[in-house]
């Protein structure tokens, strides 16, 4: 059954999450567990990256370093942070409006009744003198609700500033999220969103829709030999040249380590086969240097493997054909594109496929 795969799935991080904590000699606090779980379930894109090059760079994490991922990554994040903020800023405007409200309120009931006052003794026999008195308070009260209602409208107009910069990092932090941080382009969280999104607007819409999988040729080998921040170079260089040679429409993310993903909306394959390959060419012309002393360290290549959606499938199943012409692309000599049609014993497999229903998580 589903939940009990998922049982013993849940089961096998937390023993392994156990088990290299001991090997680090780290405690197994909730606060550091939590970091190796969630680092060996991969729940969390951005700490899975960051804990990896740690790794990288010491073979394991000290205390100070595990502390400041769960504070990054699984504490009070800054999008937790910005929303415990953003309702207590919400509260107090809401509160100061309510405020401003009540006062005009009783200033509006206070100048009724003195209109109402002034309308009886107008229909009474009154002097000269009382009618002054009467309209002069009348003056006085129309003022008192002119100086309420310019309050009122201050704080309406400073309120809404508020709420419009709230509103504004908000928006910030949630994209922070689905950001990068080292790339500057989507994270794994947001190419699995994009991705649904896309899927949907394909079938809707009847269109077609590419994905392509790309790898950077022998990064490992080259982050070994020149350093990590030489390897981060290569990543924000690869990144960058995919952004700038790709449409708006296109959706682009780190999928993980050295791999990127791109989603290509109204693409047939053999259009993707010819982007894919305009990719290939422009990185194998960018040449990485050393910035301080200008030495030229080689070229960049890239696998890239390509496979179009078809309606019904699931979205795994879409990643995993793209994930698998990637594999033959760097099988087969890398720096190449293999761009694979679904065969017809594929497309029949996923015509017979029962559809996922809720209970099948039950």
């Amino acid at each position: 059954m589903v939940k009990g795969a998922e049982q013993h799935t849940a089961e096998k991080w937390a023993k392994q999450a156990l088990d290299r904590l001991m090997q680090d000699g780290l405690p197994t606090t909730p606060n550091n567990f939590s970091v190796y779980y969630s680092y060996y379930s991969e729940a969390n894109p951005n700490l899975k990256m960051a804990m990896d090059l740690l790794l990288s760079q010491h073979g394991k994490l000290s205390r100070e370093e595990c502390e400041d991922l769960y504070r990054t990554h699984l504490g009070l994040t800054a999008e937790h942070k910005m929303l415990r903020d953003a309702n207590a800023a919400i509260e107090a405007e809401i509160t100061n409006v309510l405020a401003v409200i009540d006062a005009a309120a009783t200033d509006t009931n206070k100048f009724g009744e003195t209109l109402h006052s002034f309308s009886g003794e107008l229909t009474t026999s009154i002097s000269l003198g009382q009618i002054r008195e009467a309209v002069t308070k009348v003056v006085t009260e129309t003022r008192v609700m002119t100086q309420q209602n310019e309050r009122l409208q201050t704080q309406l107009s400073q309120t809404t500033q508020q709420l419009t910069e709230t509103r504004y990092n908000l928006d910030q932090v949630h994209k922070e999220s689905e950001t990068d941080p080292l790339t500057g382009v989507g994270n794994r969280k947001f190419f699995d969103k994009e991705l649904l999104g896309a899927i949907s607007e394909a079938v809707d819409n009847k269109a077609p829709l590419t994905l392509l999988m790309i790898d950077i040729d022998h990064f490992k080998k080259f982050n070994d030999t020149y350093g990590h921040l030489i390897g981060d170079q290569v990543l924000r260089l690869v990144a960058r040249t995919l952004v700038e040679n790709l449409k708006g429409r296109d959706i682009i993310a780190r999928f993980g380590g050295e791999e990127f993903v791109i989603l290509l909306p109204h693409t047939r394959i053999g259009d993707a086969e010819k982007v894919a390959n305009q990719l290939r060419t422009s990185l194998a012309t960018k040449q990485i240097k050393r910035r301080n002393t200008k030495e030229t360290l080689g070229a960049i290549t890239i696998s890239v493997g390509a496979t179009e959606y078809y309606p019904t499938e699931e979205s795994d199943g879409f990643v995993a054909r793209a994930d698998e012409a990637l594999y033959k692309a760097k099988q087969t000599g890398r720096n190449k594109v293999i761009a694979e049609p679904l065969t017809p014993e594929q497309i029949e497999a996923i015509k017979t496929a029962l559809p996922r229903s809720a209970g099948d998580d039950s």
